[in-house]
């Protein structure tokens, strides 16, 4: 659902790392900005290009990736309504360091780069949440390489867990839904998994009844039960 523009401030406040900003600064970065859409598969960043600016996602989802020495591509992260992304460019004035991908129709507010940083400049417990924002992604970003070392069954479980921490609704009957609708490719350039390893692990996954699958959502239907697979040293491939 789109923000309306009467309700950006609203949303900044209530939903993002700019909430913190003063009413007055925050009302000059949305002047200062401006709203954009991108259908699914458009490049909101390309790697190497100056990083000039960043996005506040306002709806919608997108992909950061990556293409690795042997041109296969690697998703970092998935991120939607609320978080900020290609603010790391900006905030060290360098290029782009990966690709930004819109998973589906997705909007978002752009904001200068330079506007932004005079705004954390004269706020320092807001460029403090960026910076704890920036720890955060560093910490996915190293999980995922000390997963990847994993067999595929335990690879598989980690990463659905980390995916339902960062983008899970609890339902009432207890299970965790992830609120994102991914291809089985996508899904597998995040677990560095081939798609056939990934429907692979997933059914397995399913026949000893820890997650569900409806339509392209994953649904974790036993979360203890899914830790203990992604705890065990040797799962199965």
């Amino acid at each position: 659902m789109s923000v309306r523009s009467d309700s950006l401030r609203t949303f900044l406040k209530r939903n993002t790392l700019l909430g913190g900003l003063p009413d007055a600064t925050l009302d000059g970065l949305i002047r200062k900005g401006h709203r954009k859409e991108f259908v699914k598969g458009d490049i909101i960043y390309r790697r190497g290009e100056p990083g000039d600016t960043l996005m506040v996602v306002l709806s919608g989802r997108v992909k950061i990736a990556n293409v690795n020495a042997d041109m296969r591509e690697v998703v970092l992260c998935f991120q939607g309504a609320g978080e900020v992304v290609g603010e790391m460019a900006v905030l060290y004035s360098k290029q782009r360091t990966a690709d930004i991908v819109a998973l589906e129709h997705t909007e978002g507010l752009v904001i200068p780069g330079r506007d932004l940083l005079a705004a954390l400049t004269a706020n320092p417990g807001a460029m403090i949440e960026m910076g704890q924002m920036l720890c955060e992604k560093l910490r996915t970003a190293s999980a995922i390489i000390e997963d990847s070392t994993l067999a595929m069954q335990g690879r598989a479980a980690k990463g659905l867990l980390r995916l339902a921490n960062q983008h899970g609704r609890r339902m009432q009957d207890g299970s965790i839904h992830i609120d994102l609708m991914l291809t089985q490719d996508d899904l597998g350039r995040y677990l560095g998994l081939s798609r056939a390893n990934v429907s692979r692990q997933l059914r397995q996954l399913k026949n000893i009844n820890v997650i569900r699958i409806e339509a392209a959502h994953v649904i974790i239907t036993n979360e203890q039960g899914l830790a203990n697979v992604a705890e065990t040293p040797h799962a199965r491939d």
